[in-house]
């Protein structure tokens, strides 16, 4: 959206700077504020369209925009009452676009939807504008030009009133860099890593800046947990992978690596070993010295938590069947020390019978009714989660990991670390009908998983691998069965209460959210604000950080 936005923007730009030669002439136009805050935004959002929000490009992003805010309030509240010229200045010409239009854009596109800067730039719009000033005061003093602003008329309005001018209009640019560029300070050193679920994306993904993954419907969380002060991102892994390939390129993203599968598993699996290189454009600049929190929605949970295993204890498969000298430190074990938390939400920690019941005999799903609409609903559910086959083995697929016997044979590889806090947030969107039965609750349960869910709320029976699947399994979030979004079973964990004591090296199962699987991420069209438990999850992690 940022990019359409300032693409937009450029348009618009050379627009207005057409008319401005047009009407003006070159020499002179550019001597203007108002033309150089517009060049100013010109280059700034080809930039941020080419490059993204870098934070150079941010920085000449949040001085264009003050700029701007500046030209309009100059514009509206000076200049058109002195000359009585409303429509000339703001609503025709290039006027209509560089003191109007082009400012009311850029200040929506930077406020509500760019990253922002770090609190230290702030002093920087003030700064060009005072430099500016003192330009055009020489110029003044000398004859070499005169207007058309009043601050800098120091020939005409004498040095004490031209010192009041210039004071004046610093209060008003350093009120605007305020306005615009404050955020809440960091809150602590602590940095939160999203890792989205299956089908999902992240801030390496150009749809990402389009629709977030975290707050679909009303706004990225990681922005919003930035601006308050919260250290957040969001990575990008293989949207169907094996958790296995998607823990390797987390690992690759954090630490600015080339993503490394493994030589032992890329043979078994029939991939290549190797995937992209995040040398140039890592998720974080300093992993090795930061503590860390790594939060995984539905497929990111076993995401997170297998990565919690490699970089603590390594893979001694792979240490066996790789030189040491070619081995990727993500193997070897002994890092990670830096991991404080870890949080999984709706995710299938013990799988789903979203996909085992299908394979049971014994279970007849013709049996069900589900209403046509939903059943061909279902159908596009199923095409985006559906891998597409490149070859490589069934195993190394999330559809794989996510069956019931095949995510308990994965967690008793996975250690419960006794210095990390653990937190589980099952959802549950099943209510009893009418009948008596349980069933989906379609107020809260988006169209797709309602056919899913219907039979994920009336199956029992038993895995392939002899896992006894009973009544407890019934209500589900429309793809993950709430008992399963709990802690592993077999580990040691609490039934989490408001004010009970939060100890490390166990799991604390939070109350069930009332939502269906998206419902965390914001919706679909079932929109949920997801900000205010976000901003109370990070806030009690910090709090456990920074204890009082």
């Amino acid at each position: 959206m940022a990019r359409v936005l300032n693409f937009l923007i450029i348009i618009l730009e050379l627009i207005a700077f057409k008319k401005a030669f047009k009407w003006h002439g070159l020499k002179k136009n550019f001597i203007y504020y108002t033309q150089i805050s517009n060049l100013l935004t010109l280059v700034s959002s080809i930039l941020l369209v080419i490059f993204g929000g870098k934070e150079p490009v941010e920085v000449l992003r949040f001085i264009s925009v003050c700029m701007l805010i500046m030209t309009f309030f100059v514009t509206a509240c000076i200049l058109v009452p002195m000359s009585g010229m409303l429509k000339e200045l703001l609503f025709s010409g290039s006027g209509l676009f560089h003191h109007l239009l082009i400012p009311i854009i850029s200040t929506f596109s930077y406020m509500l939807i760019e990253k922002r800067v770090s609190l230290k730039w702030m002093w920087l719009p003030a700064t060009v504008t005072l430099a500016y000033g003192l330009v055009m005061l020489y110029f003044n003093y000398t004859k070499r030009l005169e207007g058309p602003y009043p601050f800098f008329l120091i020939r005409s309005n004498g040095v004490k009133m031209t010192v009041v001018w210039m004071t004046c209009l610093l209060l008003v640019v350093s009120a605007i860099s305020f306005a615009v560029g404050y955020h809440s300070p960091k809150k602590s050193d602590l940095k939160f890593i999203f890792v989205h679920g299956l089908s999902g994306w992240g801030s390496y993904d150009t749809q990402y800046e389009y629709f977030p993954y975290w707050g679909t419907s009303h706004g990225d969380i990681i922005r919003y947990l930035n601006e308050k002060g919260y250290e957040s991102y969001a990575a990008s892994v293989a949207p169907k992978g094996s958790a296995w390939d998607r823990a390797c390129e987390l690992y690759a993203q954090l630490t600015g690596t080339r993503v490394d599968y493994g030589k032992a598993h890329s043979e078994k699996a029939g991939h290549e070993r190797f995937g992209t290189d995040y040398s140039k454009q890592p998720l974080l600049n300093n992993f090795a010295d930061s503590r860390f929190v790594l939060i995984g929605h539905s497929f990111g949970g076993a995401t997170v938590r297998l990565f919690s295993e490699l970089i603590r204890d390594g893979s001694q498969e792979e240490i066996a069947a790789t030189d040491p000298d070619d081995l990727s430190d993500f193997f070897k074990g002994g890092g990670g020390d830096g991991l404080y938390a870890v949080v999984t939400l709706a995710a299938p920690t013990n799988g789903t019978t979203a996909y085992d019941l299908y394979e049971d005999e014994s279970f007849d799903v013709s049996e069900i009714y589900v209403p046509e609409e939903y059943i061909e609903k279902s159908k596009r559910m199923s095409g985006v989660s559906t891998p597409v086959y490149d070859g490589r083995q069934l195993w190394d697929y999330a559809a794989f990991d996510m069956h019931i016997d095949n995510a308990l044979a994965m967690n008793e590889t996975i250690t419960t670390f006794d210095d990390v806090f653990y937190f589980a947030y099952p959802c549950v969107s099943t209510k009893v009908g009418e009948n008596g039965l349980l069933e989906p609750n379609p107020e809260i349960t988006e169209g797709l998983f309602i056919k899913g869910s219907t039979y994920m709320s009336r199956y029992t029976g038993t895995t392939a691998g002899g896992f006894i699947v009973d009544e407890s399994w019934q209500p589900n979030d429309g793809l993950v069965n709430t008992v399963s979004a709990g802690a592993p079973i077999g580990a040691l964990y609490t039934e989490h209460k408001e004010g009970q004591p939060i100890n490390p090296g166990i799991w604390n199962v939070m109350p069930a959210t009332t939502g269906d699987h998206m419902s965390l991420q914001g919706g679909l069209t079932k929109r949920v604000n997801v900000k205010p438990f976000y901003l109370k999850l990070v806030k009690m992690i910090t709090m456990l950080f920074l204890p009082v």
